[in-house]
C-alpha cells in the first residue's frame, strides 16, 4: 500500500475543508457588513434626494413677522474666553432686532481668566459661576435658564462664545416659534473653511449634515439632534422639560428626553450661527475625541434600546433617533464602507463565483455612491483654487477621524469634558 498517497491525500482533504470554512466565514462577514452599508447609503442618498428636491427658498421677511414678537434671552456659556467672547458680542449687537425685544447674558463659568471683566466693560450682563464639582457647559446652562427665564422671556437662545450669529436670526426664530414650534436648531456652519486643509475638511463634513442630512430629516418630521450652539428653547418647553443635562454631549441627552416625550426640534437652515472649526490636529484631536466619546458613548448603549421602544410602543421617531445614533459618525461609517469593500474582494479572490462577484459589485457601489454624496457636499460649498489644493490633503484628514473615532468607539471608560483649545490661547 501506498502510505505517502494517503498522507498526501489526507492533507489536501484537511487543505480544501479549511479553505470552505474559511471563505463560508468570510461570506458570512461579507453579507453582514454590506447589508449594512446598504442600508446606510440608502439612508443618506434618500435625504439627499429630499433635500435636493426641496432646496429652501432665499430668506426674506414676511409682514406678519412683527405683528408678534417674542422676547428672546441670549445665553453665551463661556469658560476662559476672554480673547473671543467679544466677537460673540458684537455680532449680537448687530442683530437686526427690536433691542427691547432681546437681551444678552454671559456665564462666566468656572473662569480663571478675565472673561467676566471684559464682558462686564462691553456693558453686557455677565452671571458669574464657580462650582468645585458641577463642571461643563450642561451644568451652567441649568443655572442660567433658572435666572434668566424668571425674567419674562418667551425663549432663550444658546450660544458659544467663539460664534457670531446671523442679523436676520431672530426675526427666523420668531416666525418658527410664531407657527407653534417649540424648540429651533440653526444652522451651525463654519466660519474659516479657506484657512486650512484640516477646517476646510470638517466644513465640508458639517455642510453636508446641515443641508444634505438635518435640513430634509426637518422637512419630514424625522428626528433631528440639538447641536450646542444655535439651540433655540421657548419658555414653554423649559417649563414642561426643564434642563437636566449634564453629561459632555448635553444637547444630545437633552434631544433623547424631548423625543421620548414626543417633541421633534426644527432645523432652521435659513437662520446661521457660524464659528471657526479646528485649524491644527490638536484642536481636532481635542473635540472630535470629545465629540465621539460622548455621542458614540450614548449610541453604544442607547441605539438599538431606542430603535426597539419606536418600532414597539412608538413614536416611530424614536427609532429613528436610533438609528441616527448609529449612523450618524461619518468617519465609521467611511471605516465600514472600506471593511465591507475588504471582505468581499477577500471573499471574491479565495473563491471567485458569482455570487461573491454580486458582493463585490455591490461594496464598490456602495463606496462610489458615498463618494458622490461627499462630492455633492464639496459642490455645494463650492470650489475655488485653494479648495482644489486642501482636496489633495483630504485623505489624511479623513483617516485621523476615522481613527480618532475608532479609538473613542472601542475605548472604555467615562469620557470628560475637555475644552478646544483656542487660537488665541
Amino acid at each position: 500500500r501506498d502510505w505517502s498517497s494517503d498522507v498526501c491525500s489526507s492533507d489536501l482533504s484537511s487543505y480544501y475543508s479549511f479553505m470552505v470554512l474559511l471563505h463560508l466565514l468570510l461570506l458570512t462577514i461579507a453579507c453582514f457588513l454590506l447589508i449594512g452599508s446598504v442600508l446606510v447609503t440608502a439612508y443618506y442618498l434618500f435625504l439627499a434626494v429630499v433635500a435636493i428636491l426641496h432646496r429652501p427658498a432665499p430668506w426674506r421677511e414676511s409682514p406678519t413677522d412683527a405683528e408678534s414678537q417674542k422676547r428672546f434671552a441670549i445665553v453665551v456659556p463661556a469658560h476662559n474666553e476672554e480673547g473671543a467672547i467679544m466677537n460673540t458680542l458684537n455680532s449680537c449687537r448687530e442683530i437686526d432686532y427690536p433691542n427691547s425685544r432681546f437681551e444678552v447674558f454671559v456665564i462666566a463659568d468656572n473662569c480663571s481668566d478675565d472673561t467676566a471683566r471684559v464682558v462686564q466693560e462691553a456693558g453686557t450682563e455677565c452671571l458669574v459661576r464657580t462650582h468645585d464639582e458641577l463642571i461643563g457647559k450642561g451644568h451652567a446652562l441649568a443655572w442660567a435658564f433658572d435666572r434668566v427665564m424668571s425674567q419674562g422671556f418667551d425663549a432663550v437662545i444658546v450660544l458659544d462664545a467663539d460664534c457670531r450669529i446671523d442679523r436676520h436670526a431672530l426675526k427666523a426664530f420668531n416666525r418658527h416659534l410664531n407657527q407653534g414650534e417649540l424648540v429651533l436648531q440653526a444652522n451651525d456652519i463654519a466660519s474659516n473653511p479657506d484657512e486650512s486643509p484640516m477646517s476646510y475638511v470638517v466644513s465640508v463634513g458639517n455642510l453636508i449634515e446641515n443641508e444634505l442630512y438635518y435640513y430634509p430629516k426637518s422637512r419630514l418630521g424625522w428626528a433631528v439632534v440639538l447641536r450646542g450652539t444655535g439651540m433655540v428653547l421657548s419658555a414653554e418647553l423649559l417649563q414642561r422639560f426643564p434642563w437636566g443635562a449634564s453629561s459632555i454631549v448635553e444637547d444630545m441627552e437633552y434631544t433623547m428626553d424631548l423625543l421620548r416625550h414626543g417633541q421633534t426640534v426644527e432645523f432652521v437652515q435659513e437662520a446661521c450661527v457660524s464659528s471657526p472649526f479646528p485649524t491644527q490636529q490638536e484642536q481636532l484631536d481635542v473635540q472630535r475625541a470629545r465629540w465621539a466619546a460622548g455621542n458614540l458613548g450614548y449610541g453604544k448603549s442607547d441605539a438599538l434600546k431606542f430603535i426597539r421602544e419606536g418600532l414597539t410602543r412608538g413614536p416611530l421617531v424614536l427609532a429613528d433617533f436610533g438609528w441616527n445614533m448609529i449612523v450618524l459618525s461619518r468617519p465609521l461609517v467611511l471605516a465600514m464602507l472600506g471593511t465591507t469593500l475588504f471582505f468581499c474582494g477577500l471573499t471574491w479572490f479565495i473563491q471567485p463565483g458569482l455570487f461573491s462577484a454580486i458582493l463585490m459589485i455591490a461594496s464598490l457601489a456602495c463606496c462610489t455612491l458615498q463618494g458622490l454624496y461627499f462630492v455633492l457636499g464639496i459642490a455645494l460649498l463650492g470650489i475655488n483654487k485653494k479648495r482644489l489644493l486642501f482636496l489633495l490633503r483630504a485623505p489624511g484628514i479623513v483617516l485621523r477621524l476615522i481613527v480618532i473615532s475608532l479609538s473613542s468607539l472601542v475605548m472604555p471608560g467615562k469620557p470628560i469634558w475637555q475644552r478646544t483649545p483656542r487660537e488665541h490661547d
